[in-house]
């Protein structure tokens, strides 16, 4: 199964009506629904499909009011108001897929406990009344980085994701802009990284030491000194892409912390575009896609990028 971005158009669920006069819902539905006949008018009261405000009528004589308005149909259900940075791609009994934007934690730190992607998906789960009230963490990308990722619903999933992550996800690929131009259109980046534990930054250690990092490019695009790059991860180590870059020479666009001179974007240049895996549960293939952001795309020739 494969799922795209892009949102999707609203359906239309019903129609509302002004009473412009006090009277019965007989009545008034009569002259604003001209052709509805009064068994039509009261099949829509025993299914509750009539209301005004929140109050269902339920007989021909009930009363409306003038400035009151009817609303007839299904109403929609109310929505959670998830924040403009966040928003859902896809959702089952054991997972929560998310596009979330540039800015937004996707946990919490020292700094930031509260305007997280996780805080938000856990209020969102109990205005649900899901069974367990919250998400579970199963990766992380930077708060400064935008994209897909993925959460599970319970800890069982959790585990099953976490203990099978190298098996169960097949592919994970970004989209970053880098300072220069590539000497070679695709190439792999090998090393063993580290963190130091004063500023809090990786960096390339000698082979052996840390975690081994391995991140596969290719060169999309090129103009005005940048390159638009492909990136697959066969390794998910914190701030891989963008230590690995700074190790080349091609530091990510916005990354001042790893090395980059410039910010074309006004924000770290890094996006989480595509994963695919297999269903912990189901077994079914999924692949979760976003589009690249248009700011990337300005840098460069309009051409299509697929």
């Amino acid at each position: 199964m494969k799922v795209d971005d892009k949102p999707k158009k609203e359906v239309k669920r019903g129609a509302s009506f002004t009473v412009n006069q006090d009277e019965t819902i007989e009545a008034f539905l009569a002259r604003a629904m001209q052709g509805k006949s009064r068994t039509s008018i009261k099949q829509l009261l025993q299914k509750g499909a009539i209301t005004v405000g929140r109050r269902t009528l339920h007989r021909l004589d009930d009363m409306v009011h003038a400035g009151e308005t009817v609303f007839v149909g299904k109403r929609p259900e109310p929505k959670f108001p998830m924040p403009d940075g966040l928003r859902i791609l896809w959702e089952d009994r054991w997972l929560i897929v998310v596009k979330k934007d540039t800015g937004l934690l996707t946990v919490g730190n020292d700094s930031e406990q509260l305007l997280t992607a996780q805080v938000y998906l856990d209020a969102y789960m109990q205005f649900k009344k899901e069974p367990s009230g919250r998400v579970y963490i199963v990766h992380r990308i930077d708060r400064d980085t935008s994209g897909v990722l993925l959460f599970a619903k319970d800890e069982n999933t959790q585990q099953i994701l976490r203990s099978n992550w190298n098996e169960i996800v097949h592919s994970r690929r970004y989209i970053a802009v880098v300072e220069g131009v590539m000497q070679r259109q695709e190439g792999t980046i090998d090393t063993w990284i580290e963190e130091n534990p004063k500023t809090m930054t990786m960096y390339i250690s000698r082979q052996g030491v840390g975690k081994r990092a391995i991140t596969h490019y290719s060169v999309m695009d090129e103009a005005s000194g940048y390159s638009l790059l492909a990136l697959e991860l066969e390794t998910g180590r914190k701030n891989q892409i963008r230590v690995h870059m700074k190790h080349i020479g091609h530091p990510v666009a916005g990354d001042g912390k790893y090395g980059a001179q410039t910010d074309p974007c006004g924000r770290l240049c890094l996006h989480a575009q595509q994963i695919e895996f297999e269903h912990p549960v189901t077994g079914e293939m999924m692949e979760f896609t976003s589009e690249i952001p248009r700011e990337f795309l300005k840098i460069f020739k309009p051409k299509r990028i697929n």
